[in-house]
């Protein structure tokens, strides 16, 4: 997997995920997109409906920024911002793309296909040193950075019932960070705890219910991403709706909602089948792949944790 040919095509691969992840495809992008034949299974002569889905999946519920799923903050361009920015400083990676934060997922799949074609290029010219650095470059950046929670966004964006392009994409982008992996093992040793961090600010809520419904929203604490269409999901197979708001406001609706038709009973199981769910994902995604099992078993232990939050309660 290491020859010039073969590397030019990861580069290629790497950079058309990238921009299929950073805004709606144009028409070029969609028939390039439409070559590989996962994504052709799955696309149509309506590009108009990707430009719908992309702002749906991507602008309105799974958001594809680092910082919401690594730090509690829930905000833009907090610790893990910086760090991604200092990686692309360091190798002198400088984004065109304007799109609110350095730790877009789509930013961060462009920095690894430069870093592939830096492979390539030494590789090509035989210039070793070069071709180390790069290889110790994408290691690093995958096991600190896209291989720590690009597989949770992925679940999120697969629960989503939107169109199927994307859903195929989260499983593609998976798919190709897992064979990275592979290919520039051993891997980097990653740490199999979690230490929480005091938030930056006090969060305004303050009673039992807050408490909980804000580790329910903090991946990093609760192991999963809850989008608002998981939310709206969650009332619906309750049997009631819920107003769309941010994601605090629409998971503490979940509940008092269910209090007052005295099914929080209901909605408990209901979270628990779904956390339960995420946990046999990745521990499929560990089966198939056993380079995963440092990097996903922390958010396997934060599930569990979260399943017992659920049942028992913060207090």
């Amino acid at each position: 997997m290491n020859d010039h040919t073969t590397l030019v095509a990861r580069q290629a691969m790497a950079d058309m995920i990238g921009r299929l992840l950073l805004a709606p495809p144009s028409p070029a992008l969609w028939e390039e997109a439409a070559i590989l034949v996962d994504l052709a299974a799955v696309t149509d002569n309506r590009p108009e409906a990707l430009a719908i889905a992309y702002e749906y999946v991507f602008g309105r519920n799974v958001y594809p920024y680092e910082s919401l799923y690594c730090d509690e903050e829930l905000m833009l361009n907090t610790a893990t911002a910086e760090q991604v920015a200092a990686t692309y400083n360091t190798c002198g990676f400088l984004p065109t793309q304007n799109v609110g934060a350095p730790d877009h997922l789509g930013l961060e799949f462009i920095f690894l296909a430069r870093l592939i074609a830096t492979e390539a290029t030494a590789l090509s010219a035989e210039n070793l040193d070069r071709y180390y650095w790069a290889r110790q470059q994408m290691a690093a950046f995958l096991a600190d950075h896209l291989a720590v929670w690009v597989p949770i966004w992925a679940r999120a964006v697969q629960r989503i019932p939107a169109h199927p392009f994307y859903q195929t994409l989260a499983s593609l982008t998976v798919e190709f960070i897992g064979s990275e992996l592979e290919r520039l093992s051993p891997p980097m040793p990653v740490s199999p705890t979690y230490i929480p961090l005091q938030s930056a600010t006090a969060p305004a809520e303050v009673d039992e219910l807050g408490a909980l419904v804000r580790h329910l929203i903090t991946p990093v604490r609760a192991g999963i991403f809850l989008s608002r269409a998981d939310c709206t999901m969650l009332a619906r197979q309750l049997g009631f709706s819920v107003p769309i708001a941010d994601r605090f406001t629409m998971v503490r609706t979940l509940f008092e909602t269910a209090g007052q038709f005295e099914q929080v009973i209901d909605l408990v199981t209901t979270l628990e089948n779904v956390m339960s769910n995420e946990i046999q994902e990745l521990h499929r995604l560990i089966a198939t792949q056993s380079v995963w099992q440092p990097l996903l078993q922390p958010w396997a232990q934060r599930l569990t944790q979260s399943i017992h939050i659920v049942r028992t309660g913060l207090g």
